[in-house]
């Protein structure tokens, strides 16, 4: 069995409690971070390199040995001990069982501080790649469905009550729309964070390691931290993660609410497919929405885990507590959650089967086309104040008649008002009401079709964001390109 690392405790006595020693471990989830942890080890190595604590034969070693341990963890090849604290030690035991000695100057210069930023940083970057491209699929199956839905008419709703006629494009359309600005909120994130922090040491910087805008390239970053203290103390990249992730799921569950109510027997506007809905255990006759469910649930615990972290980080003092520590916790949890839901989402979606006609027989139903009412009388000159009275009483005679606006003939209109005229029935259609939306972003299918359009353009550049990786300047001949070592 190799020999734990331990990176302090110099000055003790005695070794840790066991009691301690079980509290202060990582959990097995947050040496997924060894990735990220082999890459600032890299460029500290890089940065020794510079400062003349390696020399250049043993700046070769640790970074080939450094690409070994890689290979080796990804493959199943060498995995975490009970007595490794968290991911550093994992790697600093594999790096000095390897090189002896020289494994341990790679500590020079940095501290645990520094590193975990580093990770945390790096890995929510590439996060926020891995998880646009979860979202764009949900996106592309939405646009799929509205570019075939552009001319199917159903009822809008306002306060969960028919609206008015809109097409069903449109409305599946929103729901992208609100996706797309999720997607541009990882992208905004990627910029705002796109500093290193390696270099910060435990707070007051690194008397050894003193290039880190060098190192900053190297792992892909614009540049380094402006403040060494708020490099190792700052989270808000954390809970700003955790918001756009939790934003995400709450904009799913709105679309999964929708694919519940319409799914059921009652409005029976949309079937769901066999391989993406679940049966009962006691009903046979049983189809459940249960990714909708699931997605509508799961984005409480999303929810819940923002708001834990902003409650860890209240009033923390200035600059690394032990307490920023649980900003993994609820990272992890949630970045799993969302990698969960995504696939499914998107499956779910791309194969809904809306029942058109159906759709169609409701979109006039409830007075939906009351307002084409009030908007003919605008036509004849009358105050909009007016129409609207004189609409309501329309509303209000078919109601006493027990039918909807279809049910009007000539011959009622002058028992409701000497203001309306046998024209204004021929407005009142569904192909008038939606043509006469002509309006930029409105539900006429032409405007629609433009929508979808623009839409696919976005999308495309945030295609580009996902398919991006952080990379960092080239090495030639173990050094970094124009540097050369510091005098040993």
């Amino acid at each position: 069995m190799p020999e734990p690392t331990q990176l302090w405790g110099g000055r003790f006595k005695s070794g840790p409690s066991e009691a301690l020693a079980n509290l202060s471990r990582a959990p097995a989830s947050y040496f997924r971070l060894y990735r990220e942890d082999v890459a600032g080890s890299r460029a500290h190595a890089s940065e020794l390199l510079r400062a003349g604590v390696l020399d250049a034969a043993e700046f070769a070693a640790i970074r080939n040995t450094l690409d070994e341990i890689e290979a080796d963890i990804a493959a199943g090849r060498e995995t975490p001990i009970a007595g490794d604290e968290d991911v550093h030690t994992f790697l600093e035991r594999l790096l000095m069982a390897r090189l002896g000695a020289m494994g341990g100057k790679l500590r020079a210069g940095r501290s645990r501080n520094d590193q975990t930023a580093n990770n945390t940083r790096l890995y929510l970057r590439r996060m926020a790649r891995e998880l646009s491209a979860g979202i764009i699929a949900v996106e592309e199956a939405l646009r799929l469905q509205a570019s075939a839905h552009v001319e199917t008419v159903m009822p809008g709703f306002t306060h969960l009550q028919p609206a008015q006629p809109i097409v069903l494009g449109h409305h599946l359309m929103a729901h992208a729309q609100s996706l797309l600005r999720d997607l541009q909120r990882f992208q905004d994130f990627d910029r705002r964070f796109d500093r290193s922090p390696l270099g910060a040491a435990a707070l007051a910087g690194s008397g050894i390691a003193c290039r880190p805008d060098l190192s900053a390239v190297e792992l892909g970053y614009s540049a380094a931290c402006e403040n060494s203290i708020d490099a190792v103390a700052s989270r808000d990249l954390v809970a700003e993660f955790l918001f756009i992730c939790s934003l995400t799921t709450v904009d799913l569950s709105r679309i999964a609410e929708e694919i519940c109510i319409w799914s059921s027997k009652q409005f029976s506007w949309v079937k769901l497919h066999d391989s993406y809905s679940t049966g009962s255990s006691i009903m046979p006759q049983k189809k459940n929405p249960d990714i909708a469910e699931l997605t509508r649930g799961m984005s409480g615990t999303l929810i819940g885990n923002v708001a834990g972290f902003l409650a860890t980080m209240k009033a923390m003092p200035l600059a690394y507590n032990r307490d920023l520590a649980e900003d993994k916790r609820s990272l992890f949890e949630t970045i799993d959650v969302l990698q969960l839901i995504l696939p499914a989402f998107a499956g779910m979606v791309e194969t809904l089967d809306f029942q058109v006609d159906k759709l169609r027989a409701e979109a006039p139903r409830g007075f939906t086309l009351a307002t084409e009412v009030a908007d003919w009388l605008v036509g004849q000159d009358i105050p909009f104040a007016q129409a609207h009275e004189i609409t309501g009483s329309v509303v209000r005679y078919c109601e006493e008649r027990g039918h909807d606006l279809e049910g009007l003939t000539p011959d009622d209109l002058p028992k409701i008002d000497s203001r309306l005229t046998a024209e204004m029935l021929d407005a009142l259609t569904l192909e008038k009401a939606l043509a006469s939306r002509t309006g930029y972003g409105s539900t006429a299918p032409d405007r629609v079709r433009e929508q979808i359009e623009r839409f696919g353009q976005a999308l495309d550049l945030c295609r580009d964001f996902a398919g991006t990786s952080l990379s960092g300047t080239a090495f030639v001949a173990g050094l970094p390109a124009n540097e050369e070592p510091a005098a040993r």
